[in-house]
């Protein structure tokens, strides 16, 4: 990622995984609330990373009144699933929106964006959700898979 504030958010998240699963590796219950702790992180930077890409590409490519209202708007987006990804990308570029759709469709990453906002629901609500520290792990690294496939091609132009 080129965004410095998502690259650190990433490297934290990342380190705090490694961390997690070496010092909990023997207290299965406490690995389930970290996994937890993990998945609202993941679900934080993908809300955060969605509206970053976008909201550097307006303020590059337009005037500032013009930046400002649509900044604005990217900031109202929450718990993004994939759809909404999509739907976002599409407000700037449907070329780019088919180029996102058919990477998401591959290799399980629609499925770890869509798993983590998921959980983080769940969570947030109380519910008693079965994730693993593994489980985040493999769904941020896809889930990275595509922020970096978006920041590429809003960079790109």
């Amino acid at each position: 990622m080129k965004n410095l504030e998502i690259s650190k958010q990433i490297a934290r998240i990342k380190s705090l995984v490694q961390r997690t699963q070496s010092a909990t590796s023997s207290d299965l219950e406490l690995q389930s609330h970290w996994a937890k702790y993990l998945c609202i992180l993941g679900a934080g930077l993908l809300e955060n990373a969605l509206q970053a890409i976008f909201i550097e590409y307006v303020e590059r490519c337009s005037n500032p009144p013009v930046a400002h209202f649509a900044s604005e708007e990217l900031r109202a987006l929450q718990n993004p699933k994939t759809q909404r990804f999509i739907e976002t990308t599409r407000a700037f570029r449907a070329d780019w929106a088919a180029q996102l759709e058919a990477f998401v469709e591959t290799d399980g990453r629609k499925d770890a964006i869509d798993s983590i906002m998921a959980l983080r629901h769940q969570i947030a609500h109380g519910k008693d959700v079965g994730v693993t520290v593994s489980r985040v792990r493999d769904c941020l690294e896809k889930s990275v898979e595509v922020l970096d496939h978006l920041e590429q091609q809003v960079l790109r132009s």
